[in-house]
Formats: C-alpha cells, structure tokens, sequence
C-alpha cells in the first residue's frame, strides 16, 4: 500500500502545471512568466473600495440617498407624514410667493398715493427681490447648523408682520419700502428652505415629481394673483385688501407650520445605517411631538468654517455664474415687463382698471402652466436611456425658452407701440391726429405678453435642471450650484424689476421707450444666453472639474454609497492568467 502512495505522488510531481506569471506580493517579487502583476497593490485597493450595503425599495430600485436605521430620520417617516409635511410647505409657499406680484395692476396706483414717480413705485418689489437673494444666502448658511423648522417660522411670521403693517402706511414711501424689504427677507428665506427639505424627505427617485409640483405651484400662485388682486383693488380701500386675504392665509400656514410642520434636517454622518427599527414607541404622538421642537439633536451640527464658507465659494463658481447670466436676462423681463403694464395701460387711451389689468395676466398663467407641462414632460421622456446621459436635453429646452421669450418680448413691444402710438393721418388735405388705443386687443396684448413670460420660465427651470443632470444622483455639487444660481438670479431680476419701467418711461416717451427697451432687452438675452449656451455645450466638463475645486468638495461626498472613484477596468488585472 506505501508502495502505490508512493507512486502516486511521484506521477503528480511528475505531472505538467501551467505557467504562472510573475507577481509581487507584499512587496516581493516572485519570479514567473509574463508580465508583471502586484497582487498586493490590487488587494490593498480592493480593501480601500469596500462599498457599504446597499438598500432597495420594493420594486428594486437603489435609495439613494441610503437612509438611517433611526426611524426619526425624514427618509424613514411614513408616507402620511412625509404628504402632511410636504402639503403644509407647498401651501405656505402658495402665500409666501404672491406678495412678489400682488403690486403689478396697481404700482401707478401707489405711485399716485406716495406721490411718487412711478419707477420707484416699481422698486417696491425690485429692492425686496435683491434682499431676498441676501436673505438665501443666508439661510442656506444657518441652517446646516441650526435646520430648517425654526427659520421656516421665523420667515412666514416676518412676512406676516412686515404685511400687517404695509395695511396701516399711509403717504410714507420710507415706511412702505422698509416694510416691502422685511417682506423680501421673509420670501427669499423660505422659498431657500424649500428644496431642502425635500431632498431630506424623498430620495432621488421621488423628488422629480414633487419638485414639478412646487414649480407648478410657484407658476400659479405668482403669475395667478395678480387677477384675483386686481378684482380685490377695485374698491376704496384699494391695494390693501390684496394684503389683508394674503395676511389672512399667511395666519393659516403659519399654524400649519407650527402643527404639522416637523424638523426635516437631519444627519446621517453619525448615524447608525441598517434597516430602520421601527417600534410602536418611535411611531406613538410623543416620538411625534419630539421633531415639532426648534430643534432637533440631529438637526444641529457642530459649526465647520468650510462648511459655512461653501455657499459663499459657490456664488463665484464657474456653472453658478454662467447659469445666472443664462437664465436672469429673461425672466428679469418678464418680471419687470408685468411692473409697467400698469404704466402702459392705466392711462389714456385705454385707461384700464386695477381688475381689467389683472385679466392681462390670464393667458401668461395658462401658456406658463401649460408649456411648462409639455416641456417637462418631454424632458422626462428624454432622460430614458438611450438619450439619458446626454448633458444637452436640459441645455436644448432652456433654448426653446430663451426664443419663445424673445418672441413674445418683441411681438408684445411693437404691437403695443404700434397701437397706443398716436399718428397723423392725411385726408383731403386735412391733417388729422389719431390715437388708436380704443382699438387696442387686450386678448393679443395678453397672448404675446404669455409667450414672454412662458419663454421666460421654461428657461428658468431647464436652466437649474441643468446643473443636476450633470452630476450624480444626491451631489452637494449640484445642490451648491443650483442655490448659488437662483441667489444671483434674485439680484439680477430685482435690477431688472427697477430698471425695465425707468427705461420705459424715458425723456422720449413712454412708447418710444417701450419699443426701444424691448429690442435692447430681446439682443442682450439672445447674444449673452447663445454665447454662455455655446461655452457650457463645448467645455461642460472642464466648468465641473472647476466647480468642484472652487466649492473644496471632497470625492466622497459626490455621488455613490462610498465615495468610491469610478475607475476604468483593467482586464488584465482581472484575469491573470489571460
């Protein structure tokens, strides 16, 4: 029996074996055939790209971003909690939003009441559009540390307060503009808080949706006062019942905010991952009360200067900046072309009323809802694979919006002019001098005056999308930019807002100043958002790598579960023996 083990082994010995390549293992190199492999480097990365557990939904889609295993973090609520929340924003933002243009049929109005000019009437909503823009930045400071709940209340309740006064001023311009500023800081803080707290309650596969209902609602609620606040305007007390229904919303949605409203903040860089435990205690009315605090511990954080410095270092990034000057020329237009209509058309010859005025923003409301519907719609049809990593579908329907907005600014410019201008027509050797604005079509003046403000939000929206489809999925990145952009657009549209009706009413006239400003405003939106449009199509890539140096956001907190960087496959690594 030893005999035969014996001559077993020896017939292995005996036998051929493959080759094996030269290797380094622990800093050795052992000796073989072909090339070279370092067992050890590729061990050492395997070791450094350990990805964390991955968690799905039901239906197998990733989470992202991967929730807690704390049932008071927002991602784990219940789906009634999160719709309660989400409800309770949305209709504050409804109130927050008209105060932006509850002034536009009745600024000739209080130009009179102040006794003055009717451009400073105008900057009645263009000074609070540029403190708004302050008042984001900061807030998107603060509430990395402090969260979101305490400064959504302090914003509506400023708000409310600042509009109560605005009731009681009389023939006091100073008073009514500290009171309008107070208003901005109160917008611009809450509308800053908003897509925060959905990216806290919803992951990335949900937001889309709920993001089209808060730009829905933003349409409707601004672009839709105005006719409802012309009709309140038509009576002696004037302006001021278009503040007195807002105020008396403004009181409901603070109580929603105070009762339904809880912290959303929270963070995840301590806390334990895992499937949430979820118990009947962490779902009772006390676990419930608990996040109706000012404060939360995971809404608070530690303060970093880098941290607090970001949202400043991303007003000066590259994308921040381009998409500003991209998207701002238009839908300043917009706004301050809605700021002189009361200036065009509360005179003679058409002599409108603050009620006729707001019927003027009609057809603006239902173009803007309607081709904002059929926009996004397409843009989501085309972010299915094979054309979802095309970086150009945002930048393609921000175009459409910038020539449909040129379109409108034009065609409402000259027919406008052509009509109110009066002229002087020969007749048999008499001279006569007509003034046709009798014959004025309000319903085409309205129409063209839609396709402005359409143009002007389809661009808008797309412009922003834009800056999220080009970074990955959860990226602060893209979170940085996007706040950054909306903070200069505020300034640039409150400029805009001042400047649009001063120029207008120039020394010419105010018709020959309509139609010049509206061919001067129509070339700086087509030649500043083709040439930005031209530069972010052929050097996108090389903008991103400069947005990430400028903002010093490190790898990990990009995109992906681990901050892992994606690297190309080396075949030969992966099959030694190949």
């Amino acid at each position: 029996m030893n005999r035969v083990e014996r001559e077993l082994s020896k017939m292995e010995s005996l036998s051929p074996t493959s080759p094996q390549r030269s290797h380094i293992r622990n800093g050795t190199v052992v000796p073989g055939a072909g090339s070279t492999a370092n067992f050890g480097a590729r061990s050492e990365r395997s070791r450094s790209a350990k990805r964390t557990p991955t968690n799905f939904a039901p239906r197998g889609v990733e989470l992202i971003p991967q929730p807690s295993s704390m049932p008071v973090d927002p991602l784990n609520w219940s789906r009634a909690k999160k719709e309660c929340t989400f409800a309770s924003i949305i209709f504050g933002l409804a109130v927050i939003c008209p105060s932006k243009t509850m002034f536009v049929t009745v600024n000739a109005v209080i130009a009179a009441e102040l006794n003055v000019t009717y451009p400073a009437a105008a900057a009645l909503t263009g000074v609070p559009y540029i403190f708004g823009g302050v008042a984001a930045l900061k807030c998107h400071v603060i509430s990395r540390f402090l969260g979101k709940r305490g400064l959504y209340l302090v914003s509506a309740t400023t708000v409310l307060l600042a509009m109560v006064w605005n009731m009681h001023i009389v023939a006091c311009y100073p008073a009514f503009m500290i009171s309008r500023i107070l208003q901005g800081l109160g917008w611009g803080t809450f509308e800053a808080l908003v897509a925060g707290s959905i990216s806290d309650m919803f992951f990335v596969h949900h937001r889309r949706t709920r993001m089209n209902i808060v730009n829905a609602v933003t349409i409707l609620s601004t672009w839709g006062f105005p006719l409802l606040g012309g009709y309140l305007s038509q009576n002696s007390h004037g302006f001021r019942n278009q503040v007195m229904v807002i105020n008396i919303m403004q009181a409901f949605s603070i109580v929603f905010l105070i009762f339904i409203t809880p912290e959303t903040t929270f963070d995840r860089s301590s806390a334990p991952h895992g499937p949430p435990a979820f118990s009947h205690d962490a779902s009772s009315f006390k676990s419930f009360l608990s996040t109706l605090r000012i404060t939360t511990p995971q809404s608070t954080t530690p303060f970093t200067l880098n941290t607090a410095m970001r949202p400043v270092r991303a007003l000066v990034a590259p994308n921040a900046i381009l998409t500003a000057l991209f998207i701002a020329p238009m839908l300043g237009t917009a706004f301050g072309i809605a700021n002189t209509v009361s200036l065009l058309f509360s005179t003679m010859p058409t002599l409108l009323f603050p009620s006729h005025l707001g019927f003027l923003f009609t057809l603006p409301l239902l173009f803007s809802l309607m081709i904002y519907s059929i926009t996004t719609y397409i843009s989501y049809l085309r972010s299915k694979p094979p054309n979802h990593l095309s970086e150009s579908r945002e930048l393609s329907t921000s175009l459409f919006g910038m020539l449909l907005g040129v379109t409108g600014l034009l065609s409402f410019g000259l027919y406008t002019v052509g009509n109110l201008l009066p002229r002087t027509v020969n007749a048999n050797q008499t001279f006569t001098h007509v003034v046709s604005g009798a014959d004025l079509n309000l319903n085409a003046a309205s129409a063209l005056f839609g396709l402005l403000v359409a143009g002007a939000l389809v661009q808008y929206y797309s412009g922003l999308l834009r800056l999220s489809s080009t970074s990955a999925p959860a990226s602060p990145l893209a979170t940085e930019l996007e706040n950054a952009s909306k903070i200069w657009v505020e300034f640039l549209v409150g400029i805009w807002i001042i400047g649009v009706p001063m120029w207008v009413a120039g020394s010419d006239g105010m018709l020959v100043g309509l139609k010049a400003t509206s061919i001067a405003l129509a070339v700086v939106s087509l030649v500043v958002g083709s040439t930005v449009a031209a530069a972010m199509w052929a050097k996108g890539s090389e903008i991103n790598k400069i947005d990430g140096r400028v903002l010093n956001i490190p790898v990990g907190e990009v995109g992906g579960n681990a901050g892992v960087p994606m690297q190309r496959w080396k075949v030969d690594e992966s099959f030694p023996g190949a």
